[in-house]
């Protein structure tokens, strides 16, 4: 019971990753606070982590909004008395050339992906020190933080934005007594994703456990960093990525050959 008797907030708590950790939390012992755009999906997250009614905390509100990180903070110490931990599992972002991203979608992949962390931080580590004392913040982010991908401007951005922030918070506040890390995903899907016969050689060669990274293996990376078994750790930005960024750069140098010897 890594976690018990303490309090967490969860943004972006309905999405695969946002639920794993959820259900890891509730495992190890916490009462978890999550913030999300739809309630079915925060429902849906309770009802898969096995979260008794009593215990339930769900909001439903934009992450980018102030008055939504004043609100799910207040709805922590008003029904458990306390905060913790905070997680910022929450991303917007598009697949497109630069030209094809307008001014707006620009803004709103760096709200969601970067700005709710600020805000979050800014609103929850006060309550986080005079509640609990010492705590901490692990914010969810992208191997394409360091390594960007084709059509990717916008995210990749965003992501290694937040890996910045992450260690100028850790800089500000670990003395004070909240340790702040990230976790990197690779690819994430349901059961290892499903083999798809046209990337599934790239799949295999890049992911050198074989599969996709499942969302309970990053649920697991966020509670370990919540835990006190990481209280020497902060600033740090955990990989959990199947080796990808090991081998991406072999992949792709001998995708590149292949294609070269093909076309003459």
């Amino acid at each position: 019971m890594r976690m018990k008797d303490r309090v967490a907030i969860v943004t972006g708590g309905g999405g695969i990753i946002g639920r794993a950790i959820v259900k890891r939390f509730h495992e190890e012992g916490a009462r978890v606070v999550i913030v999300g755009r739809k309630r079915e999906k925060l429902d849906a997250a309770y009802d898969e982590a096995g979260v008794p009614p009593q215990n339930r905390v769900p909001l439903v509100g934009d992450v980018v909004d102030e008055a939504t990180n004043e609100e799910m903070v207040r709805l922590a110490l008003e029904r458990f008395g306390r905060l913790d931990t905070i997680v910022t599992s929450v991303f917007w972002s598009k697949t497109a050339d630069l030209p094809d991203v307008t001014l707006d979608e620009w803004n709103q992949c760096l709200g969601v992906t970067l700005t709710s962390t600020f805000l979050a931080a800014k609103h929850g580590f006060p309550a986080i020190l005079k509640t609990a004392g010492r705590g901490s913040l692990t914010a969810i982010s992208s191997v394409h933080g360091s390594f960007p991908a084709a059509r990717y401007a916008m995210y990749a951005t965003a992501k290694a934005g937040l890996n910045m922030l992450v260690r100028a918070l850790a800089l500000d506040y670990t003395a004070k007594g909240i340790r702040v890390n990230a976790v990197s995903p690779g690819a994430t899907t349901y059961g290892g994703g499903e083999w798809n016969p046209t990337i599934a050689v790239g799949t295999q060669l890049i992911y050198l456990i074989g599969r996709y990274v499942r969302p309970e293996e990053i649920g697991n990376a966020v509670l370990f960093l919540a835990s006190d078994e990481a209280a020497a750790i902060t600033g740090q930005n955990l990989t959990v990525d199947g080796g990808g960024t090991i081998s991406l750069h072999d992949w792709v140098a001998g995708e590149a050959s292949r294609r070269s010897k093909a076309s003459g």
